[in-house]
C-alpha cells in the first residue's frame, strides 16, 4: 500500500469523512471493472452491464466502509468478495435463472455423489450421463446452461441456498468476528477442505487457478493445454460435486 492510499484510510478511519472515503472508492474503482469483466462472459445478453457496475460499486462501499486497514488483510480480497457478492445479490433479485435451471443442477451434483459412492471413484462423463438418462451430447448442454449458477465465489458455497440474507451479508466481516463467528467459520473451512479431497486433480487444480490465482479461464485453457470450454466444464462439475459433498458433510 502505497504512503497516500495508507494516508487516505488512516484519514478515512479516525475523521469519517465522506469526502476521503469518495477518494478511496474512486481509486479501487477499478477492482469492480475487473469483477464484472470476469463475470460478464458466463452471463445471458440481456443482463445489462451497467446495472452489474452499479451494484458492483455498492459492494465497493460497503468494503471501504467496513475494512479495517489495521488488519494484515489486503483491501482488494476483502473488496472483490464484497464487490461479487453484492452483484450476484442484484442477479438474484432479477430472477434471471429459471427454476429448472436450479433442479437441474441439483439433479446433477445428486447424480454424481450418489454414483461416486457406488463405484468407490468419481464417474465418467458417459457413466453419470447413462445414470440420469441421457446422451453425453444432452449432459454437456445442460453443464452449459448450468455454468452461471456457479458464479458464486468458494467460500459462500455452503451457504448458498440459505435464505432470508444477501450473499453480501453472508460473506464474514473480519473486522467484526465473534469467537462464535471463527469458529463457524473453522467448522466450514474443514468441510469445505473435506470436499474437496472428493475432487480430481485436474478439478482441484482449475479451482485453484481460478479462485486464488484468479485467473480467466481462457487462461487457465493455456495452463492445461485444454480448450476454454473444456474447463468451463470441468469447473461446473467441480463446483456441484463440492455442493453435493457440503450438503452431505453439514448434515453430521
Amino acid at each position: 500500500m502505497t504512503r497516500k492510499l495508507e494516508t487516505l484510510w488512516k484519514e478515512w478511519k479516525e475523521s469519517s469523512d465522506i469526502s476521503v472515503r469518495d477518494e478511496l472508492i474512486v481509486h479501487y474503482l477499478y477492482l469492480v471493472k475487473w469483477v464484472v469483466a470476469r463475470l460478464v462472459a458466463d452471463l445471458p445478453g440481456h443482463i445489462k452491464l451497467d446495472d452489474l457496475y452499479s451494484s458492483g460499486v455498492t459492494g465497493l462501499i460497503r468494503a471501504v466502509e467496513k475494512y479495517d486497514p489495521e488488519k494484515k488483510s489486503k483491501f482488494e480480497s476483502y473488496g472483490i468478495l464484497l464487490i461479487k457478492g453484492a452483484i450476484i445479490d442484484e442477479l438474484r433479485k432479477l430472477d434471471w435463472i429459471p427454476r429448472s435451471i436450479h433442479q437441474k443442477a441439483n439433479w446433477i451434483s445428486t447424480g454424481q455423489v450418489h454414483l461416486q459412492q457406488k463405484l468407490g471413484r468419481d464417474p465418467t462423463d458417459e457413466e453419470l450421463s447413462l445414470h440420469l438418462g441421457i446422451s453425453k451430447e444432452e449432459f454437456s448442454e445442460v453443464l452449459a446452461k448450468i455454468r452461471p449458477i456457479v458464479l458464486v465465489p468458494l467460500n459462500a458455497l455452503l451457504q448458498d441456498d440459505e435464505e432470508g440474507t444477501s450473499l453480501a451479508e453472508r460473506i464474514p466481516d473480519k473486522n467484526c468476528l465473534t469467537s462464535s463467528d471463527i469458529a463457524h467459520k473453522k467448522e466450514c473451512a474443514n468441510l469445505l477442505e473435506k470436499a474437496m479431497d472428493t475432487l480430481l486433480e485436474q478439478e482441484k487444480k482449475v479451482l485453484l487457478l481460478y479462485y486464488y490465482d484468479e485467473l480467466m479461464l481462457k487462461e487457465i485453457g493455456k495452463v492445461l493445454g485444454v480448450s476454454e470450454s473444456r474447463v468451463s466444464q470441468i469447473h461446473t462439475k467441480a463446483i456441484l460435486k463440492l455442493r453435493g459433498h457440503l450438503k452431505i458433510l453439514s448434515e453430521f
